[in-house]
């Protein structure tokens, strides 16, 4: 085998965040009775989301911090509702990271892949998600047995796709970059990220987005397919 380490992502690679995201959002929206300020739960969703995107983007540049991102979540989406006062809105914020973290919903394939990676390869988590929230959640998905390393941007200080981290990861594995190959579902925090740093990467690109940039090592539409590769 070419590859003896598998650097793979978390969120929306291996969790369907997006969905259990949704789901939780959607909890929030009844038990906080959003109806009464918003026309209907799609129409609160969409803001919430464009919102959510924006800041997750600052935070992976390194331009906003953890605290803010976690602060303006709902600030943010709730900033036209006069009633909702920003000390209620992060309480919601509160209860909304306590629901999603127990959310279990994986990728379609998740759990077959990781069966069957594991005997063949050590498998680390490289993700820019938050300590306090990664670990719990992939307690929550069931998903805790498979790793060797969770290597996590809030703990090495630099997000994907800063080189530093992928850096951090190869030192934590004890490897070379020719001996570990990354999978996950972003083109520039995981894809380019590995591709700057010289790491063969696998393009987990379920809606068919041509590549811009750069020419992923392999592209994939289904977890599954990653089966015929490694």
């Amino acid at each position: 085998m070419k590859y003896t380490d598998i650097f793979l992502d978390l969120d929306d690679t291996l969790i369907d965040t997006a969905e259990n995201t949704r789901i939780t959002v959607s909890e929030i929206y009844k038990d906080y009775n959003f109806g009464n300020y918003f026309p209907s739960f799609d129409d609160f969703y969409t803001i919430y989301y464009a919102n959510v995107s924006c800041l997750w983007e600052l935070y992976s540049q390194g331009k906003i911090s953890k605290k803010t991102l976690q602060r303006e979540r709902f600030v943010g989406a709730l900033s036209m509702v006069e009633e909702i006062g920003e000390e209620q809105a992060l309480a919601i914020n509160d209860d909304f990271i306590v629901r999603v973290m127990e959310k279990g919903v994986l990728i379609e394939g998740a759990k077959e892949l990781l069966d069957y990676l594991y005997p063949k390869y050590k498998i680390h988590i490289l993700s820019n998600g938050f300590t306090e929230m990664q670990y719990k959640k992939i307690n929550s998905a069931g998903l805790s047995s498979y790793f060797d390393k969770i290597i996590l941007s809030d703990k090495v200080g630099v997000n994907k796709p800063h080189p530093d981290i992928f850096t951090y990861a190869l030192n934590e594995a004890g490897k070379h970059r020719n001996e570990v190959i990354m999978i996950g579902d972003n083109m520039v925090n995981d894809i380019q990220g590995a591709y700057n740093c010289e790491i063969d990467q696998i393009w987990f690109n379920p809606e068919d987005v041509p590549p811009v940039d750069i020419k992923p090592t392999y592209t994939v539409k289904r977890l599954d397919e990653i089966k015929s590769i490694l």
